[in-house]
């Protein structure tokens, strides 16, 4: 964009030496009255939902998106992501959807939120993140708070701050939200966490003030109350998203190892893990066995977080045998089924998601199940109900009906947590099959009612090497 779109006028005007930010006469009694002149650069499932979100909390909302395809569809009243809920609360808040740049040059806060996939390294591929902030730093006015919402290394914000975004306030702020749920999440989060210059604090108190005050909000509220805001600095909120997902992928592959030692010894790994959820200490999430994790958060994440111990001369032990117990878990799970199948056998796959009340593939187990299943020699037909087509792997069939992915299948393969599979009638599906094999990667099905139903069952845990 030229510069015809900036504005050499402070956006916070209180800003002055030993003045605080929000700090005068007509300060309201309650955090987010005032509407806040917002530009959101990015419009994927984290600039989206928070461009809705802060639109609904009053605030003044523009979103940048340069995905011609995107953009098209959100100037359409479509929600291109698929999230539940998020269309129908776009259409009731007016956010504008454009290409265009100049809006950030009357902005008081910048909340950037572009992609950081990872490269053949592991390492976050920042390249839309350093042109994004290049942007930003050309147009933005002295003072306004650039909040990056994008997961990056640890000491980039501070990088920002001494380069590129000097005159502008930069403040980490990273995103916990749930495909599926992210709507829930950014209404009524367990925690606020940001860090940067002390002086940002208020105008970011300011910017989520109602979730705060947990203060007219749609949906369903907590039953802990209105969330923290758990100031600190930049580097810490850097990293406190990396240590939350990194424990949650480890404490993923510890059940899975459980599981498999509980059907190596004899014993049943639901009543073992059953019983760990009641203890307060571990909690009752995160504990279900499967075929391990994917998505675009936990793969990316835990590499990052590795390479960034590798960086600072640290040996993340935990982590790296949590990412390498989760390569082994789908491995074991896909010799299984090649062992018990011949070449050139048909598989019903349900699911191709990674998780289930989304549609996002990216990382997704089921995927890289389908593929080595295929370049094993096996025809592999799919069915997802968030899924209908997948290019990316023309030899994978996908079908639009759960029976019509399992017609004359000699194994069914469940890769994918759908409650439609949790809840299919095995009796009526047995009908259609060929084989009798089915392979449950996510434990929805008890042995017992597989076997009433005419199936020989497997469960994840257990295969063999």
């Amino acid at each position: 964009m030229g510069r015809s779109c900036t504005s050499s006028a402070p956006v916070w005007p209180c800003i002055a030496a030993g003045t605080s930010f929000f700090r005068r006469p007509c300060e309201h009694a309650e955090w987010g009255d005032r509407a806040v002149r917002v530009t959101v650069v990015g419009a994927g499932y984290v600039g989206a939902t928070s461009a809705v979100v802060l639109a609904y909390l009053g605030h003044r909302v523009t979103c940048v998106e340069r995905n011609a395809a995107r953009l098209d569809r959100w100037l359409g009243g479509e929600d291109p992501l698929g999230e539940p809920g998020l269309a129908e609360l776009r259409g009731q808040v007016a956010v504008e959807f454009t290409s265009e740049a100049c809006s950030i040059a009357s902005a008081e806060v910048v909340i950037v939120a572009v992609g950081t996939p990872m490269d053949d390294n592991g390492r976050p591929d920042l390249s839309q993140l350093d042109a994004a902030t290049a942007e930003i730093g050309g147009l933005a006015a002295d003072g306004a708070i650039v909040v990056i919402r994008s997961t990056v290394p640890v000491g980039t914000c501070d990088r920002l701050q001494n380069s590129t975004l000097r005159r502008l306030r930069v403040v980490s702020n990273p995103e916990f939200l749930r495909e599926g749920q992210a709507l829930q999440d950014a209404f009524f989060p367990d925690r606020i966490v940001a860090g940067g210059p002390p002086e940002a604090q208020r105008p970011i108190e300011e910017l989520y003030g109602r979730i705060l005050e947990g203060r007219d909000l749609p949906g369903n509220p907590r039953q802990e109350g209105p969330p923290p805001l758990l100031w600190m600095s930049a580097r810490s909120a850097e990293l406190a998203k990396y240590a939350a997902n990194g424990f949650l992928a480890t404490k993923l592959s510890f059940v899975n190892e459980i599981a498999n030692i509980a059907h190596a010894v004899g014993a049943d790994a639901s009543a073992v893990l059953g019983s760990m959820a009641l203890d307060p200490r571990i909690g009752r999430h995160f504990l279900r066995p499967g075929l391990g994790w994917g998505g675009s958060c936990f793969p990316k994440d835990t590499r990052a977080f590795q390479v960034i111990a590798e960086g600072a001369g640290y040996d993340f032990v935990v982590l790296r045998a949590a990412i390498e117990q989760n390569a082994r878990q789908l491995a074991r799970f896909a010799k299984a089924i090649e062992r018990a199948v011949p070449s050139r056998s048909t598989v019903g796959l349900l699911g191709l998601a990674f998780k289930a009340g989304t549609s996002d593939t990216r990382e997704s187990p089921a995927i890289a199940l389908a593929r080595r299943l295929i370049r094993g020699g096996l025809n592999v037909v799919a069915y997802d109900p968030g899924v209908q087509q997948f290019p990316d792997e023309p030899r994978l069939s996908v079908r639009a009906a759960l029976v019509e992915a399992c017609a004359d299948a000699d194994a069914v393969v469940i890769a994918t947590e759908w409650p439609e599979f949790a809840e299919m009638d095995l009796t009526a599906l047995r009908l259609v099959t060929r084989g009798d094999l089915l392979f449950d990667g996510r434990n929805l099905i008890s042995p017992a009612r597989a076997a009433l139903a005419g199936f020989r069952y497997h469960g994840v845990a257990g295969l063999g090497d």
